[in-house]
């Protein structure tokens, strides 16, 4: 043993403190507290452990670990992440070894709860006040003043911080939990127009303004669906569905703002585009999903999406014990006016005029003009476009050849030359029989021409 080793421990009225033998055989020990000693010494490591040897701290004994250079306490300090101490030297293979094993556990591992105590048997090769202020170290000693009763305190109080330190840590991962929780029911998005850092910010009233492009988005036959279903089959079937197609409103930089049985009602804030390409991508997920409902016996699905934008009003409504977010506007109530669309005219995707037109480059998606509609309450008919690029190759190829015969057929309808309107629809039938919007076109020219209904207003009212 060396003579620095032997001044440690050699003060006769100086004894540690421990636990009474009664208290442990009535109280359990729990786990045990990780101490890493680092120490080119062997000497070193015997006469810490058999100096704590019955320590007790929060009902744990201490499990000793021990390295005798830094690059071995490196790999240790890697492999143990719940090391609560580490008693580290300084000189070893190197005069910095134990600054270089500090640097490596704070700045590489990141790991900033373990508490480190250096100690040294040569202070004046290393200052203390040079090391404290550059070294992220918890206290510094020199071999010589750890005394037993000093090792001690000197343990307890590093234990005691690593403790604290501990249930902050796991405080605040449950933070982090019940934030992440809480954003799955209220969309950060949503927060962040408010201005809001977290659920717990929010307040009844908040409220912003700010153009939008809103998506509803709706499964065809949903009732005729449910009916054949147990209720746990309704919600795995909604939820199989939802999971397939929420990911890719994100996707493109959209946010769910609410579900409507199986509906969906999303906002688009950025461009009108991302809307579009969603729209697209969620028929394409759809045509996916049906591949695995045919395999596994079960009918295929359809979805019929309706697009708008808009102005509209984010907020909160409510009452002090029970409050919501919502997006309230005309804009809101027209999108979903549009989505029902869908159904009239038997397609997949209908976008109003509005969408449209804030996209760059409307001629790189297939699209066709559906009709003008006007919106109950409103003076002036909007007009609301297919987009058919999520359709199977083989309608899009076939909607694409009679396009031509499709837009003459709506320009008759126009100027109520009902006959001409109907050859034309009547054409594109012979070439697809599935485009059901000119069959329901077929059969609007037939009810006008039957009743001699003359068009008054454009289009048909929503």
């Amino acid at each position: 043993m060396s003579d620095s080793s032997q001044k440690i421990f050699d003060a006769e009225d100086e004894k540690l403190i421990f636990i009474e033998e009664d208290a442990l055989e009535t109280k359990p020990i729990d786990s045990s507290w990780k101490v890493l000693i680092v120490d080119d010494e062997i000497e070193i490591h015997t006469i810490t452990k058999l100096a704590l040897n019955d320590f007790t701290f929060e009902n744990k004994l201490i499990t000793f670990i021990s390295a005798y250079s830094g690059k071995e306490a490196k790999e240790i300090i890697k492999d143990n992440q719940d090391i609560a101490l580490i008693l580290l030297d300084v000189v070893m293979e190197t005069e910095e070894a134990g600054l270089a094993v500090v640097k490596y556990i704070r700045d590489i591992l990141g790991n900033k709860i373990v508490r480190i105590i250096l100690r040294t048997g040569q202070p004046g090769q290393v200052p203390e006040d040079v090391v404290i202020v550059s070294y992220d170290i918890n206290d510094y000693k020199t071999k010589t003043e750890l005394t037993n009763k000093k090792l001690f305190t000197t343990v307890v109080t590093a234990l005691r911080s690593f403790s604290s330190l501990n249930q902050i840590e796991s405080s605040k991962s449950e933070l982090e939990k019940i934030a992440a929780a809480s954003a799955r029911f209220v969309p950060r998005e949503f927060l962040k127009f408010l201005k809001r850092e977290s659920i717990v910010d929010a307040r009844l009233g908040d409220s912003v303004q700010a153009e939008m492009t809103i998506m509803f988005a709706d499964i065809r036959s949903f009732t005729s669906l449910s009916e054949s279903m147990s209720p746990r089959d309704n919600f795995d079937f909604i939820n199989s569905y939802l999971s397939r197609v929420g990911p890719v409103i994100r996707q493109y930089n959209g946010f769910i703002d609410k579900y409507i049985g199986d509906g969906i009602m999303a906002l688009f804030p950025n461009c009108a585009e991302d809307a579009v390409q969603a729209a697209i991508e969620m028929q394409q997920q759809v045509k996916i999903y049906n591949k695995h409902r045919q395999n596994s016996g079960y009918q295929p699905i359809s979805i019929g999406i309706g697009l708008h934008t808009g102005t509209l009003m984010l907020g909160t409504i409510g009452e002090a014990e029970r409050m919501e977010s919502t997006v309230i506007s005309d804009a809101v109530n027209l999108a979903s006016r549009v989505e029902g669309l869908t159904k009239l005219y038997g397609v997949g995707i209908v976008a109003s005029v509005q969408t449209l037109c804030r996209i760059d480059d409307p001629q790189q998606y297939k699209c066709r003009f559906l009709d003008r509609v006007q919106v109950k309450g409103k003076q002036t008919p909007v007009a609301v476009f297919e987009i058919y690029d999520g359709d199977s190759d083989i309608m899009i190829e076939l909607k694409a050849q009679t396009q031509t015969y499709f837009e003459q057929g709506i320009f008759f309808h126009y100027q109520q030359q009902f006959a001409q309107a109907k050859q034309m629809f009547l054409r594109v039938l012979q070439v697809n029989k599935q485009d059901k919007a000119a069959n329901f076109y077929v059969e609007r020219c037939d009810t006008l021409m039957k009743n001699g209904v003359i068009l008054t207003v454009e289009g048909i009212e929503i």
